[in-house]
C-alpha cells in the first residue's frame, strides 16, 4: 500500500496501471521511466 501512496502523490492523486510492477515490487521507478523514455522519446542520441 505504501508504494501506491508513493505513486498517487507523485501523479496527483491519480494511480496509473503503468507502476504496477513498482508496486508489486519487481522494479524501480527509475527503471519503468527509463524504459519509458527510450521507448517514446528515443535514447537522446542519433545512431
Amino acid at each position: 500500500m505504501e508504494r501506491i501512496q508513493i505513486v498517487k502523490e507523485a501523479l496527483g492523486g491519480e494511480y496509473d496501471d503503468f507502476y504496477d510492477d513498482y508496486v508489486d515490487g519487481k522494479k524501480e521507478i527509475a527503471e519503468l521511466n527509463r524504459a519509458y523514455s527510450e521507448q517514446y522519446a528515443g535514447r537522446g542520441t542519433e545512431e
